[in-house]
């Protein structure tokens, strides 16, 4: 058998274990080590075949973009890409955190997203983080927080504002990012967490988050698979099986610990998103609660649902609205 028809049978094998492995709740008794990496296997094609659709959306290029740049000494986990407008800068710009669970992804997955926002006047930078299993809790909003400072400090070179910055990611990453902004936002949060912010409150102008995750005491109340992902990878990130009533579980929960000082915030995921009902929805009623300013796009319906990562599907209605939504969003929030 040739190595490359033996690769392409890996992942089909994957998602068949994974299909038995779901039902067995490998969460309660398989360590992370197994449980992730089998779970990792079988998602990376549709990742890459997601980037894939969203490039034949994407104009003619008014862009230029950069690979594999370096924020860290962390190798694969501190790389990142830079993406800018045409045309003289400071741009305002955005730093996307890719989503996978915490444990699988990379940020060659939301690039052509973050193109497309280029083509529309706004630069972008789209990290790597340590991923589950793998350094504990909190490694992925300090190499975030590491990636901010990096590019703050080269902001004058590379053509961005450091004056006018949003926070953006989508699923797992839109939790990382919703932690960072906390964090900015909320000194005593700062402290708990022992990462010195990069930005100032005053320099983050918004927060842009998809299908994400905000309350890990709900994660057990959406479907098998993403129970058993999410919570497989909560056991890793807090280094035991035990891991609700850890001290990782509720600093993760960024519902509870932000403020009125969390900056202008667009929150949107689908109907058909097992997560968004215990996520999204309750996260955006907090906000509402605190005064802080929040659009809330929640599509979909019955006959035309809208799924986890919804806007990454630009060719549907729901995914090309969220497109021009959160282009407005970023226009109003980084004006001047």
């Amino acid at each position: 058998m040739s190595l490359g028809r033996t690769a392409s049978i890996v992942p089909v094998l994957a998602r068949y274990l994974l299909r038995v492995l779901v039902r067995l709740s490998p969460q309660r008794w398989l360590t992370p080590a197994v449980t992730l990496r089998v779970l990792r296997a079988a998602n990376r094609d549709g990742m890459a075949v997601g980037a894939d659709r969203m490039r034949q959306h994407l104009p003619p290029r008014t862009w230029t973009t950069r690979t594999d740049l370096t924020y860290g000494d962390n190798g694969r986990d501190s790389l990142f890409d830079l993406v800018l407008p045409d045309g003289p800068g400071p741009h305002p710009w955005l730093l996307w955190v890719h989503g996978g669970g915490w444990h699988f992804g990379s940020k060659e997955f939301p690039l052509p997203y973050v193109e497309l926002l280029a083509s529309r006047g706004f630069a972008g930078v789209v990290v790597n983080y340590p991923l589950a299993p793998g350094p504990a809790y909190p490694a992925a909003p300090r190499a975030v927080n590491d990636a901010l400072a990096h590019v703050l400090s080269r902001a004058s070179e590379l053509g961005l504002d450091p004056d006018r910055v949003v926070l953006a990611g989508d699923s797992a990453g839109a939790q990382v990012a919703a932690e960072v902004a906390t964090l900015v936002t909320s000194p005593e949060y700062a402290a708990r967490t022992t990462v010195t912010p990069a930005l100032t409150a005053d320099q983050l102008r918004g927060v842009l988050l998809f299908c994400g995750l905000y309350d890990t005491t709900a994660l057990g109340d959406s479907d098998r698979h993403f129970a058993a992902a999410l919570e497989s990878a909560m056991w890793s990130l807090a280094g035991t099986r035990h891991w609700r009533s850890t001290a990782t579980s509720h600093l993760m929960s960024t519902r509870d610990h932000v403020t009125a000082a969390f900056p202008p915030t667009f929150l949107s995921a689908g109907n058909a998103d097992p997560l968004t009902a215990t996520q999204s929805v309750p996260f955006a009623v907090r906000l509402a609660e605190l005064g802080v300013q929040v659009e809330e796009f929640f599509p979909g319906t019955a006959t035309a649902p809208a799924h986890h990562e919804f806007q990454f599907a630009l060719e549907t209605p729901a995914g090309a609205e969220a497109l021009e939504r959160v282009t407005d969003f970023l226009a109003r929030t980084t004006r001047g």
